[in-house]
């Protein structure tokens, strides 16, 4: 399979993509090649057969009525000598004679039509029994050619005139021969430039659609590189340059992914390594707050205080770099279980109490007893950054908002500050990861830039959504607007 796949994708990278532009315009041309050959060939072809046509009718016209005159003529002739028998006049009518002759065979020798032809030999026969009469009595006295001698001539006139509208007759019907023979070749013409023009846009489609496919391919693997990551391997089937930077497209993933595994490795370890000295550094601070190595006074009180305080917003920094890792690395997987949304609140509540009294902060809540049926941990971790937010960048001695009910089977909450807000310049960036907007101006260590993010995870994970809603009178700062259903699969 894998030889399969190989020699496939060497026979697709044969030819640059120019060469395969050139050769799908080539492939593309030619039904409309086609159409267009078959065109010339068909109109010439017609109008061919339309010249022939209309010279033969024009031509057996024109002679019928040449035919025509040189019978008024030899007649004229034939009866002015038998009046003035003057040898001139016979002479004219001889060449008359002549001319005549010349057209009944040249009429025969064009026609196809056996009528015709056979009507030409009456003609020519009674002409000629007509001529003997006239030369065996011209010998002795032209005036012993009697009137129903020279009426021949009569007859021989009338099968002319005959002749003569037949073959103009035959103009009127090979016009609408041909005017026929026209539209229907008409019809073909706009029969084979459709199903050319159709069939070109057909081969066009589906050459566009490979032409494209793997710029398409190049395109969607550098959209995975930036949204899913780097662990798909890239492979770009298509024109030699497009295969080549494929190749150098998977390099680069090659390389990305080696550095992002690094770089999980070394958050890892990090974080390991944090987590250690911060909890002999609380061990210790809470041995020395319960005045085990002896009786504190005030102001080493106060700096054990401020000592739990850091290693808190530390200890937070750390938890938030662990869980971002996590769940970049992983996909997220939820833990469901059933419990009360307002006893947890209560429990983030107490665990920044220290917080809360060292800078004066009191706590305004508004909570309805709520049972939901969700991941505890995520939630905690969602409740939990987002008040340690609101507690970085509010105010001494100022007011934490916190509201939760229960609207429709979805619970919904309000988390708002006191602080300086959020500028309308930075609102689109506070949930990227890794983005920290201004330093609160109350002190504080400067956040990791991962709580709103982490938040954003896992609301996504629970069908949830957040939004920034505007500051009022009361809260002037962030004010966070969250909602997530209570359950999807318990009836509460």
């Amino acid at each position: 399979m894998i030889q399969h796949n190989a020699l496939k994708n060497k026979m697709f990278s044969i030819g640059s993509l120019y060469q395969w532009v050139l050769a799908s315009f080539i492939v593309v041309a030619v039904p409309l090649i086609i159409v267009i050959v078959y065109t010339v060939w068909d109109v010439g072809k017609y109008t061919q057969q339309s010249q022939q046509t209309l010279f033969q009718a024009v031509k057996h016209t024109e002679s019928s009525r040449v035919l025509l005159e040189r019978l008024i003529s030899m007649e004229r002739n034939i009866r002015q000598f038998q009046v003035l028998d003057e040898p001139e006049l016979f002479i004219s009518y001889l060449e008359n004679r002549a001319t005549f002759l010349d057209v009944i065979w040249s009429l025969q020798a064009y026609t196809h039509n056996m009528d015709i032809f056979e009507r030409l030999e009456i003609i020519k026969s009674t002409e000629a029994q007509l001529h003997q009469d006239i030369l065996t009595k011209s010998e002795k006295d032209m005036l012993q050619l009697a009137k129903s001698d020279l009426s021949a001539f009569d007859q021989l006139a009338t099968q002319a005139r005959a002749l003569l509208d037949d073959s103009e007759k035959r103009i009127g019907i090979e016009a609408d021969t041909l005017a026929a023979r026209s539209r229907h070749m008409q019809q073909r013409l706009i029969y084979a430039a459709f199903i050319g023009v159709s069939l070109t846009l057909l081969l066009a489609l589906i050459f566009v659609y490979f032409l494209t496919r793997p710029i398409r391919k190049v395109g969607q693997a550098i959209r995975n590189l930036g949204e899913i990551g780097f662990e798909e391997a890239i492979a770009i089937a298509g024109p030699k340059d497009l295969t080549e930077l494929g190749v150098r497209l998977e390099s680069l993933r090659q390389t990305l992914n080696h550095l992002e595994q690094e770089k999980e490795l070394f958050i890892r370890n990090i974080s390991h390594e944090l987590k250690t000295p911060l909890a002999t550094l609380k061990e210790g601070t809470d041995l020395l707050s319960d005045n085990v190595v002896g009786e504190l006074n005030a102001e080493q009180q106060e700096i054990i205080q401020l000592m739990k305080i850091g290693n808190i917003n530390i200890h937070n920094l750390v938890d938030n770099l662990l869980e971002h890792q996590k769940t970049i690395a992983t996909q997220i997987d939820l833990d469901f279980s059933t419990f009360e949304l307002d006893k947890l609140f209560e429990r983030v509540i107490d665990d920044y109490q220290l917080l809360l009294r060292s800078r004066d902060i009191s706590i305004k809540n508004n909570f309805s007893s709520t049972y939901i049926h969700a991941d505890y941990d995520k939630l905690k971790i969602i409740i939990s950054n987002l008040f340690s937010n609101a507690l970085k960048f509010s105010p001494v001695s100022g007011t934490i908002g916190l509201s939760l009910w229960l609207e429709n089977n979805s619970v919904k909450f309000i988390i708002e500050d006191q602080g300086v807000g959020v500028s309308a310049e930075i609102q689109p960036f506070i949930f990227n990861d890794f983005y920290q907007g201004e330093a609160p101006k109350y002190g504080g260590i400067k956040g990791s830039g991962l709580g709103l993010s982490l938040v954003t995870y896992y609301l996504a994970a629970h069908s949830g959504t957040i939004e920034l809603l505007p500051s009022n009178d009361a809260y002037s700062g962030a004010r966070f607007f969250l909602q997530f259903p209570q359950s999807k699969d318990l009836n509460l």
